[in-house]
């Protein structure tokens, strides 16, 4: 499997912070300055993937991998990837940083063009994306940009978001892991909110304040973490959640319930409730989401994009697909395990249409899921669904199972099921 160095892990994020330095005028001189086309168009059909995520990524390898004649673009702002799905295990300081990178390595020697650059614009009626780089034409496109938080949900946030990292986007845990090393110093209040869904991950923010309070109590910390929830118990795996928090984090970990966020004061280090204030030293402050932006600049959706269900096609335009985190008409999480399922029902989806069959004539395939949380070092908890589609019904089905029971055992699997689609997505064919 193709790994990225800490040392690259680091270079890559001064390079992307320095990019994003860039003053207005001088990106405008930089992006008039250059050619108006990035990719001749060859004689082969083109699909261009925006997003190099679980989704994005997949859909790409998988259909460059198919041996169908097809040129495969795939567009993506950052020079490596970085895991969400894990990566609370390298804020509590289980696994570390370099565990969750990738780079693109193989992707490309399995025949992906790999574009780096942002994409600035979506032209449906054209046929084109505008990137950073110039003109990008395709026959067919891929949506997979990911999550936007709304800051604006919560008053006083949107002024101090650059103090305060959420880490449900890639490489934002290097801040918010860097806060939590100091918070190891002072101890204090440690508060982190949860939103009502939907958002990305569902359990996410529960196995978070599990991994924190470990966290805190592996290091004898003198601090305490008080979770606020907007919702009146979790909302994935509850009775698992609970019973972790109740019976291994006594004195560590406060679960307040039905608390819904009214602003934030930073000046004065206050996370205000409807129940009143709430004093933080730290606070990881979780945003109502909503989709990428170029949802919105492509004119697919508002806060999510719609799917022509039971397919990953847009509602809008039969030559789009919408893969992740994205769609917002559907029962599906926002899970990786999702988008990664998606992505390959997408590539196999396109590969039909590439050699020339209707859309009628393709039946639908729809996606499973499978979601782990780790509740200490070791042990973990999990909830999977299988999804079917009821053709007389015409709607979507899902049959669901649970283990909210820790264990070791979970927790290997865990581990297993995590290195096993990396490898698929990055490692060597």
């Amino acid at each position: 499997m193709s790994k990225v160095s800490r040392r690259q892990v680091l270079k890559s994020g001064a390079a992307l912070a320095a990019a994003g330095a860039l003053s207005g005028q001088a990106f405008a001189q930089e992006f008039y300055s250059r050619p108006a086309t990035l990719l001749p168009r060859t004689r082969k059909p083109r699909v261009v993937v925006i997003g190099g995520g679980w989704g994005g990524t997949t859909v790409a390898r998988k259909l460059a991998q198919s041996g169908v004649d097809v040129e495969v673009v795939l567009i993506e702002q950052k020079p490596i990837f970085m895991s969400c799905p894990m990566s609370n295990l390298f804020l509590a300081g289980v696994k570390p940083l370099e565990w969750l990178v990738f780079d693109y390595t193989n992707v490309v020697k399995d025949g992906v063009i790999f574009v780096q650059e942002r994409v600035l614009d979506i032209n449906r009626d054209r046929r084109l994306v505008r990137t950073s780089g110039g003109y990008i034409g395709y026959d067919y496109l891929v949506l997979a940009p990911g999550i936007d938080y709304m800051y604006e949900a919560i008053p006083g946030y949107a002024e101090v978001k650059h103090l305060m990292p959420v880490g449900f986007k890639p490489f934002e845990h290097i801040a918010l892991r860097r806060q939590l090393d100091q918070f190891d110093e002072t101890g204090g209040e440690l508060v982190m909110y949860i939103p009502n869904p939907p958002y990305r991950c569902p359990p996410g923010p529960y196995e978070r304040a599990a991994m924190l309070a470990w966290r805190l109590k592996e290091k004898k910390v003198k601090g305490k973490l008080i979770v606020l929830d907007a919702n009146p118990q979790p909302v994935s795996k509850a009775p698992g959640f609970l019973a972790a928090y109740n019976e291994l984090y006594k004195g560590y970990l406060e679960y307040v319930p039905n608390t819904r966020i009214t602003g934030l004061d930073y000046g004065r280090k206050v996370v205000k409730t409807e129940l009143g204030d709430v004093p933080f030293t730290v606070a990881d402050i979780i945003p109502p989401m909503k989709a990428g932006e170029l949802v919105r600049t492509a004119g697919l959706g508002e806060r999510w994009a719609n799917v022509r269900i039971p397919y990953f096609l847009s509602e809008k335009d039969d030559r789009v697909y919408l893969v992740g985190d994205i769609t917002g008409n559907t029962p599906y999480p926002k899970s990786g395990m999702v988008a990664y399922v998606s992505g390959t029902i997408v590539a196999r989806h396109l590969v039909e249409r590439l050699k020339g069959k209707p859309l009628a004539e393709i039946p639908p395939e729809l996606p499973h899921n499978i979601c782990y949380s780790f509740v200490d070092k070791e042990e973990a908890i999990w909830v999977a669904a299988n999804y079917s589609w009821d053709e007389a019904a015409k709607q979507i089905k899902a049959q669901s199972s649970v283990d909210n029971q820790r264990s070791a055992a979970n927790g290997t699997a865990a581990i297993g099921w995590a290195t096993g689609i990396w490898n698929d997505m990055f490692g060597p064919a």
